[in-house]
């Protein structure tokens, strides 16, 4: 039969038990810091993430992969359409993959910007000449999003 008493633990198991705990401690730790060291301003870890208006602001829109089409989203809870509407980036990814963002759907038309892991860019450090996709500045441009293991291009 089992007691209601538990048997006090020895001194090997009380050391092994600490050892254990302090290396789950410090694990931990590092997981936690590697996760944050990665995390770009308003978007959850492992995600892309665009803007509308800027970041932090009503209107975004989180990708976790690549999306060579953005005319078959909206930003979240509004019906406005995410092609040549991002005002800003952030970038929360754990596998250290840069955020690149093209002028056309399927990557086309060339590289209008991108964000480095754990980065972000807001529309004030996006350059715009007012119009919409055309291909002229950075803000309101984009049209497809693909991410790319670490480069030697020059992100935010």
């Amino acid at each position: 039969m089992f007691s209601n008493q538990t048997r006090p633990k020895s001194g090997l198991r009380r050391k092994v038990a600490a050892v254990a705990g302090a290396t789950a401690l410090l694990v931990g730790a590092g997981v936690a810091t590697a996760a944050t060291a990665s995390a770009g301003p308003n978007c959850a870890s492992g995600y892309h993430c665009v803007f509308y208006n800027g970041l932090g602001e009503p209107g975004g829109h989180a990708f976790y992969n690549s999306d060579p089409d953005f005319t078959d989203n909206t930003f979240d809870g509004m019906s406005i359409n995410i092609n040549d509407n991002v005002w800003a980036a952030s970038n929360s990814s754990n596998g250290g993959y840069e955020s690149h963002y093209y002028y056309d759907v399927n990557y086309g038309g060339g590289l209008v910007f991108c964000v480095n892991p754990g980065s972000a860019v807001n529309y004030d450090r996006l350059s715009d000449d007012g119009v919409n996709g055309n291909h002229v500045g950075q803000r309101d441009e984009a049209s497809s999003l693909l991410m790319r293991p670490s480069t030697t291009v020059s992100c935010f």
